[in-house]
């Protein structure tokens, strides 16, 4: 007779995977407690390159790249400077930065420590930051980054105006106050020929061009030409003024309509038609006109006018057209001059003017304006730049037959 032996199953024979789980979890903690102490930076070249540089000091530039080559079109461009500061807690502690070692830029006292720096000269440039204590001891010195600053040289591409119509230049604004602290006149040229409104630049090379453009209402968000830059002709006849405008935009951003239009990105002319009579007087009154331009979307909503000082409305008769191009776009209008109550042009009339170019980039509002005045306000007339209207004949007939045939 066979015993019958009771078999007895211990936890483990019921859960046998239960081991392999307790080795996973001790080989992860074994795992991340090396990875702490020795990182593992070879699964990232950039980190790993990153990490040993930045590891050598306290304070290190990050912006400005070392050797980087910046070139600007214009001396309001600026250079974005971003510089980490690891452990730095204390403070009573600054943070200096220095240009060629001697140029005190800018001083923190607290992080973050980003600025925009306008070198306002081409040449080569070496930065360093300093952290300095309460009694102006270096206990840190940065990294030092080099760069080099360059700017295009604007060539002048426009009709070539006689020694008469330079005479007339200077004639006309020896005879008039106007504000020569608000930058250079712009000289807008009589047409014969009425530029056709289609949105393209292509009747604009025999008039001037200007590209000067000011950072003038939060000009802390300006860096470079690449946000927004813009290329500026006009011309006036009898019966109308005519302009075009080419703006250079990364971000497009236009939604808006009416009296709401400078609030995405558009185009501002402010007028004063009485430039002398009004030359110590900072508020508008009737003889000034704001008239804000949109290029529209492209896809809905057309371009338009709206003036928003003195009556508020669309410019009447106004006729616009616009171009969507890859980096920006191309504005042009005429507006008749019966729009400007109690004006009409003369030759060698000069009257206070501004064109300003709206940016807005992603945002709801306006990010950033540059005017073609050295300084911009919306309602104060002082810091209108000039503009100086001259009849200097035929100029387009002129441009056409004296460009030399192929046969020559």
């Amino acid at each position: 007779m066979k015993k019958k032996y009771i078999k007895y199953t211990n936890f483990l024979d019921r859960f046998p995977f239960i081991p392999i789980i307790i080795i996973l979890i001790l080989s992860l903690i074994l795992l991340f407690a090396f990875k702490n102490k020795f990182p593992f930076n070879f699964f990232s070249a950039t980190q790993q390159q990153e990490v040993e540089s930045e590891s050598e000091y306290t304070v290190f530039i990050t912006s400005p790249s070392n050797n980087e080559i910046f070139s600007f079109i214009n001396k309001n461009e600026t250079i974005p400077v971003e510089i980490k500061a690891k452990e730095v807690e204390n403070l009573n502690y600054k943070l200096v930065v220095l240009v060629n070692e001697t140029e005190e830029i800018k001083t923190f006292s607290t992080p973050p420590y980003e600025f925009n720096w306008n070198p306002n000269e081409a040449g080569e440039y070496e930065i360093t930051a300093n952290l300095l204590d309460e009694d102006d001891n270096v206990i840190s010195a940065s990294n030092k980054v080099t760069f080099l600053v360059e700017y295009e040289e604007e060539t002048d591409e426009s009709t070539v105006i006689s020694m008469d119509v330079e005479e007339k230049k200077i004639n006309a604004l020896s005879n008039v106050q106007y504000r020569t602290q608000n930058g250079e006149p712009l000289f807008s040229y009589k047409c014969y020929v009425p530029p056709s409104i289609d949105g393209s630049m292509s009747e604009w090379e025999f008039f001037e061009k200007f590209s000067s453009f000011n950072p003038t209402i939060k000009k802390e968000n300006y860096s470079s030409h690449t946000d927004v830059s813009g290329i500026f002709y006009s011309c006036w006849d009898d019966n109308n003024f005519y302009f075009a405008i080419q703006v250079i935009d990364d971000v497009f951003n236009q939604s808006f309509t009416g009296n709401q239009i400078n609030k995405g990105d558009s185009i501002t002319l402010v007028f004063d038609t009485e430039l002398e009579e009004d030359i110590q007087i900072p508020f508008r009154n009737s003889d000034d006109f704001q008239i804000d331009f949109s290029p529209g979307t492209f896809s809905g909503i057309y371009a338009e006018s709206f003036i928003s000082w003195p009556t508020g409305g669309p410019a009447k008769d106004a006729v616009m057209a616009s171009t969507r191009l890859s980096n920006g776009y191309i504005l042009e209008a005429s507006i008749p001059w019966y729009n400007f109550v109690n004006y009409s042009p003369q030759d060698e009339d000069v009257l206070g003017f501004t064109v300003s170019i709206f940016d807005t980039d992603n945002l709801e509002s306006t990010e950033l304006v540059i005017s073609s005045s050295t300084k911009f306000e919306i309602n104060n007339i002082s810091t209108l730049g000039t503009l100086v209207l001259i009849d200097a004949g035929d100029i387009q007939q002129e441009e056409e037959t004296t460009e030399p045939s192929e046969e020559e």
